[in-house]
């Protein structure tokens, strides 16, 4: 069922881009900036799930230089954190309203509240990471950033497939509508 009086709005399209751009400048800064370490070996510290893991990664840190990079790297996550979840969260409710579709219009207002989870989440696991990494390694904090993490990338996978779709029913909208006078918005 398509409903009419959600188009989207030029001031949700311009947030929608504007953010895109935001976070991709972002990633690329912080990975310039965090060199040598790479986001990748933060993620592999916040899914360790095991002490020993994750003992193994700090060690390797120090020895390689990268654990200051590592403190810094937390502290950059959380500034990351506000900006991923405005950006997803606009995506999702731009590009909802982009397929004219109710239920996943519905749903991408909807994702605004997972996306809030997955920001809790992943400050909590930032949390957890900062203290392993300043105090003790814990099975408490170890445990505690594995499955803030894995809930954070739950939704955050969950969310892209959602834009996904949103693509998918646009295009097919776009190519097949008898009213396609745009195929770009």
């Amino acid at each position: 069922m398509k409903i009419t009086y959600a188009a989207p709005t030029a001031s949700l399209q311009r947030w929608f881009w504007w953010l895109l751009l935001m976070n991709i400048l972002f990633i690329v800064c912080a990975e310039l900036y965090l060199r040598p370490l790479t986001y990748g070996e933060m993620v592999q510290f916040a899914v360790a799930k095991d002490t020993r893991i994750a003992d193994a990664i700090v060690l390797e840190w120090r020895e390689m230089g990268k654990y200051a990079k590592a403190l810094q790297g937390i502290y950059v996550n959380f500034l990351f954190i506000g900006l991923y979840t405005a950006g997803l969260a606009v995506a999702c409710a731009f590009l909802s309203r982009l397929t004219g579709h109710e239920i996943l219009i519905r749903a991408g207002k909807g994702a605004f509240w997972l996306l809030i989870a997955a920001a809790i989440c992943d400050t909590i696991g930032n949390i957890a990471m900062m203290k392993s990494l300043q105090q003790a390694i814990t099975h408490w904090n170890v445990t505690l950033a594995y499955d803030m993490a894995a809930a954070k990338f739950s939704v955050i996978i969950l969310c892209l497939l959602f834009i996904l779709v949103c693509l998918i029913f646009w295009l097919a909208n776009k190519l097949f509508s008898k009213d396609n006078t745009s195929m770009f918005f």
